[in-house]
């Protein structure tokens, strides 16, 4: 059997020692034929070099070098790409998630299951607002695609061949891998885990990447915001109708007798923002619809090692 674990990198230059270390340590247990898949998001510094030095020293890890920075959903690809193993774990290269628990999500994966996520009880290593924008992401993505998601579950897992080759073979531009693999279906199950500080530096996720990549995986797995903005425009209407009603009986009962100009103002105003949400949320997805429409590829490899 071998086993294939991918980790994508973006500023990982001090951490990639220390990774390779800890993930041969935990998948030397279970089987000598394993390799390690480091790629590089066109990471700013050098973590590139570090891993080409990794690469001409251990036969068994191998690097991808992207052309430009994708994210990390594309970088995941790409070494699932590239992954030959009977099964593929995903480990982020910051170290928060812990090698060690490889072989028991591999152990899992071995009982029948396709995939294997591990659950994070104890979230050490991540700040109040990243836990509360998860809490927040999940339960917004739940109300809007009718699915149920576990806050505790991200990339980190195990994940059979079967799983693998369907990903792929997947056209999506725009995707969002967490949410894209639980869409397969198939037998699934969790191990869980501790979640531990990062190793060095802090995320490159602010505010900002975590909203951009939130909008991103709602509108990529669900079409539920299109129907809430028809409901919205028909609740707008019938209200507008009976307002319309209600000043014809008012002109004639002669109840209206001063003009608001308050009330015209607040609700031209009103009625124009709910315009400017429906238009931004269709043009959302005209936009998606452009991206795939135009069959640019999901990734771009400049280099590779050992491969």
């Amino acid at each position: 059997m071998k086993l294939s674990v991918v980790s994508p990198v973006y500023q990982g230059e001090k951490m990639l020692d220390e990774l390779v270390r800890r993930i041969e340590a935990a998948v030397s247990e279970l089987t000598a034929d394993y390799e390690v898949l480091l790629v590089n998001d066109c990471s700013p510094d050098g973590s590139w070099k570090r891993i080409s030095e990794i690469c001409a020293a251990n036969h068994h890890v191998k690097g991808i070098n992207l052309s430009r920075n994708f994210g990390q959903p594309y970088a995941i690809t790409a070494g699932l790409s590239y992954a030959k193993g009977d099964y593929v774990a995903v480990i982020d290269c910051d170290l928060q998630n812990k090698p060690e628990d490889l072989p028991a999500l591999f152990r899992k994966a071995q009982e029948g299951y396709d995939i294997v996520s591990a659950r994070r009880v104890v979230r050490g290593g991540d700040t109040a607002l990243k836990r509360l924008s998860s809490a927040v992401f999940h339960r917004t993505y739940d109300f809007l695609s009718g699915m149920e998601t576990d806050k505790a579950v991200a990339e980190f897992g195990v994940y059979s061949r079967k799983i693998v080759d369907v990903y792929c073979s997947i056209p999506e531009y725009s995707r969002s891998f967490v949410e894209l693999i639980h869409t397969l279906g198939f037998r699934k199950s969790t191990v869980d885990v501790l979640h531990d500080h990062r190793l060095e530096g802090k995320s490159s996720y602010n505010l900002y990447r975590l909203l951009k990549l939130s909008f991103n995986a709602i509108i990529s797995n669900s079409n539920r915001p299109l129907y809430i903005a028809v409901t919205l425009g028909l609740l707008m209407s019938g209200l507008s109708f009976l307002m319309a009603i209600y000043n014809v009986f008012a002109k004639f009962a002669g109840l209206n007798e001063v003009v608001g100009y308050t009330s015209t103002i607040f609700s031209i105003w009103f009625v124009g923002g709910i315009l400017l949400l429906m238009m931004g949320v269709l043009g959302l997805y005209i936009g998606k619809i452009f991206d795939q429409v135009k069959g640019r590829p999901v990734f771009i490899v400049s280099d590779t090692l050992n491969i």
